[in-house]
This record gives structure tokens, sequence and C-alpha cells, in this order.
């Protein structure tokens, strides 16, 4: 007669899992794929960001002097339709200015009378002339210069010498006078302006 062993079970936790093994495959590949993921969303970004701030047409951007890069269809303004300018840089050195030139008169002290009244007018005058030939012209005739600017002061009234208009009327007949050439010269001097150093009315 036969008889049939009892089977012995090995306990629950004894018996090997299929899942373990596959946990431990799957979850350092889960790990390094979100890593990748995450790595790729980091460079799109960068590269988006990087897209936007870069002008349009990816040309660089060309500003003028005293603009800015946000005028569009201005010189400097960024697009397709910008309009680059160059700046140009000032000479180095300034054009030079010649320097004036003035002749000082010794001052004159005349008369001045009319029916009416008689005053006493003293005068300082400087000449400013154009050129270094018409300086040295008056100083070389200057009784001549001297002479012709009395005659013009003791023509003048005592009444019109002391109004703006007088002045200036007087100060363009002094400037006639001097231009005249002087004999046996042809031709006549360059004086631009008479500048009053002194006037006195009394």
């Amino acid at each position: 007669m036969a008889t049939s062993k009892p089977t012995t079970m090995p306990p629950r936790g004894a018996l090997p899992t299929r899942s373990g093994g596959i946990g431990r495959i799957v979850r350092p590949l889960l790990m390094i794929l979100v890593l990748l993921l995450v790595a790729a969303a980091s460079a799109g970004a960068t590269w988006f960001i990087a897209q936007r701030m870069q002008p349009q047409g990816g040309a660089p951007v060309q500003l003028g002097v005293g603009q800015t890069g946000n005028q569009p269809g201005q010189p400097g303004a960024a697009g397709p339709q910008a309009t680059p300018t160059t700046f140009v840089a000032p000479p180095t050195t300034p054009a030079a200015v010649p320097a004036p030139i003035f002749v000082p008169i010794e001052a004159f002290t005349v008369t001045l009378q009319n029916a009416d009244t008689e005053r006493i007018m003293h005068v300082g005058l400087t000449l400013r002339v154009s050129d270094e030939q018409t300086r040295i012209r008056l100083e070389k005739y200057m009784p001549e210069v001297r002479s012709r600017i009395l005659m013009v002061l003791s023509a003048q009234s005592p009444t019109g010498v002391q109004t703006q208009q007088g002045k200036t009327d007087m100060a363009n007949a002094i400037k006639q006078a001097v231009n005249r050439p002087f004999a046996p010269l042809p031709d006549g001097q360059y004086v631009t302006d008479v500048l009053y150093t002194a006037f006195v009315v009394q």
C-alpha cells in the first residue's frame, strides 16, 4: 500500500519574486530618463530665450549718435528697414580763426557848438581793420588819420552826438573818412568798424 509523502511548501518570504529583480533595473532607468528630460527642457528654454533676445533678421544693430534702437524708421533702429549710420569723428584740430586786428587811436577833445549851446566832447577810438597791411598803413599815415577824424568830430552837433543814432552816424562817417585812399596810393584801407573806448560830452 503506497503512502503519499506530504509536500512541504517553503515559506512565502523565501520564494524569489520577479517584481523585485525588475524593479532594481527599471528604477535607475526611470531616473536617467527624468534627468534627460530636464536637461532637454533646460536647453530648449535657453535656446528660446536667446532667439527672443536676438534682433530680427539676425543683423547687428547700429545706433547713430543721439538715437535709440526702439525708433522704427529712424537711423539706428532695429529691423530690415533700418538705415545704419556711421560715426564721423570731428577734425583733430579746429579751423583756425584769424585773430582780430585793432588800431588804437589817441583820444580826441573837441569843442562842439551851435547857435544855442556849446559843449566839449572827449572821445577815445579804436579802429578794427581786416588785415595786417591796413594796420601798417594806418600807423604810417597816423597824422592824416587823426586829421580826418578831427574834421568829422568837429562837424557834429552838441545834441546829436548824445543820442544813440548820433553816435552810430558819427562812427560810420569816421569809417568812410579813414577808408579813403592816402595820396599817392590808388587804393583805400579796410577799416571794418569804429569802436568807442571813451565818450564824454560836457
